[in-house]
């Protein structure tokens, strides 16, 4: 049963990115679809699936606070509030 759960909640974390994959980058949307795949096909499952969603939504909630430019991402230890 705990497998059916975390396969509901990987559904439910994909749905939450599929509302906000505009804002992914390049890399974030490559993963994001190649999960969205395996889910939409009922492949192998992994609990890694659940944490690399998680990351980036997490991603995107850092980078709103922040002046990054979701195409411009570099490594960068000093940045900007926005405002």
């Amino acid at each position: 049963m705990p497998e059916l759960v975390d396969r509901e909640h990987v559904l439910q974390l994909l749905s939450e990115c599929a509302d906000v994959k505009g804002q992914f980058t390049a890399n974030e949307y490559e993963m994001y679809s190649h999960i969205k795949e395996k889910y939409d096909n009922e492949t192998d499952e992994s609990f890694d699936d659940k944490i690399c969603l998680e990351v980036m939504l997490r991603n995107i909630s850092i980078r709103k606070d922040l002046a990054i430019d979701k195409n411009d991402i570099t490594r960068v230890i000093d940045v900007e509030k926005k405002g």
